[in-house]
């Protein structure tokens, strides 16, 4: 059975033309995966070398920030949101994107982390997120900002790509 829907509209932005994708969960309860089984998910997708490898060392980053973070193996860690079938959609479409577009060098500037809480699986948290703050170790960042600024997915793509 089919568990996400990919919607695609047309929008504009700063006067350009582009796709915007929504993922569509069509489960209502979806379960928290580790990093094991997302790895495995990912190695059996029918994906192609680039965007396995990409995704991979995405979501292995994040399992190494969240081991930091929570004083875990990151064999052992448990992905809440980002372990979920939209979190894993957007990884997965921007490492496609990048291949598909045949993007060979990225580069970004500072990233502004936000502030405020969060409501996640842990409870309400401070903005920036502990995945985040282990993420952004070592790369320039901006404080403040309203909301969550910065996403442990966010933050891992930036470092990965």
């Amino acid at each position: 059975p089919r568990t996400v829907v990919l919607v695609p509209t047309s929008v504009r932005r700063a006067g350009m033309r582009g796709t915007h994708v929504r993922v569509d969960v069509l489960v209502p309860d979806q379960p928290h995966r580790d990093w094991t089984e997302v790895r495995r998910m990912l190695g059996t997708a029918p994906l192609p070398a680039g965007v396995r490898a990409r995704a991979l060392r995405t979501f292995g980053l994040l399992a190494e920030a969240e081991g930091r973070a929570h004083g875990t193996d990151p064999e052992r860690v448990h992905f809440h949101e980002v372990g979920a079938w939209d979190s894993i959609a957007d990884v997965v479409g921007v490492c496609a994107a990048v291949e598909d577009l045949g993007v060979r060098t990225a580069s970004a500037g500072p990233v502004a982390l936000g502030s405020g809480a969060v409501r996640t699986a842990h409870g309400e948290i401070p903005v920036p997120v502990p995945a985040v703050l282990e993420l952004s170790r070592g790369w320039e960042v901006l404080a403040g900002g309203e909301g969550e600024l910065a996403t442990p997915t966010g933050m891992a793509l930036v470092r990965a790509l």
